[in-house]
């Protein structure tokens, strides 16, 4: 299991994207289909999110087990290995 620490996480509509902000998403959006980036672009209305944790999954049979013991933010099944977003 991997874990990245994010401080902040800013939920973005991808109308609202500059250039810059395109490179810093983080995948991890099953369940809700958000956009979650690591940058704010400037003047942009969005939602922030703090203290998250992506973790990363070697397996689905663990990944299950946590999201039906753990309350989530998101989750993603479309990579190698599921992801979870949970506060932290």
């Amino acid at each position: 299991m991997n874990t990245t620490y994010y401080k902040s996480l800013y939920v973005l509509d991808t109308d609202m994207l500059e250039a810059e902000a395109t490179d810093h998403l983080v995948m991890c959006g099953t369940q809700n289909w958000e956009h979650y980036y690591d940058i704010c672009p400037k003047d942009a209305y969005v939602d922030t999110l703090h203290d998250v944790i992506l973790i990363e999954f070697k397996d689905k049979k663990t990944f299950q087990s946590f999201i039906a013991t753990n309350e989530t933010i998101d989750y993603s099944l479309e990579h190698v290995n599921p992801l979870v977003l949970v506060h932290g």
